[in-house]
């Protein structure tokens, strides 16, 4: 079949992400260039591989207040506004961009994000890599 997705193993592409390996590459850099986007993938990587929508944006609202000075990073003392700030960002912009690699799997009905296997081959390259370079 033309359409099929190139086997990791194979040694000419290296890539399930695109054409080519550096096509791969770059989908993978664009995926983990935005720090939104990694928390979307370690989070559903650490829980049960699904989440829904809200759940990401109380995750990713915290994270943010946890960056501010004297911030609690209690999830219950996330501000209503931070959260909806925060899903908006999700919604529109990184959820579409993971689901378009097809890194995520979205079901808009439930509002559910799913880890597909391109997300965790994904985060396995960027362990690797950080591993190699000890980059935090």
């Amino acid at each position: 079949m033309d359409g099929m997705i190139p086997l990791l193993r194979s040694p000419e592409t290296l890539s399930a992400f695109g054409e080519s390996a550096s096509d791969g590459v770059d989908t993978a850099i664009e995926m983990l260039a935005h720090r939104h986007r990694r928390s979307v993938l370690e989070y559903l990587e650490d829980g049960d591989g699904s989440a829904t929508l809200t759940e990401l944006a109380v995750e990713i609202a915290a994270q943010e207040a946890a960056t501010e000075p004297n911030a609690i990073s209690d999830h219950g003392d996330i501000s209503a506004r931070d959260r909806r700030t925060a899903r908006i960002s999700l919604h529109h912009t990184h959820i579409p961009k993971l689901a378009a690699a097809d890194v995520i799997d979205y079901d808009s009905e439930t509002e559910t994000v799913t880890l597909a296997e391109r997300g965790r081959t994904l985060l396995e390259r960027d362990d690797a890599v950080r591993g190699l370079g000890n980059v935090q």
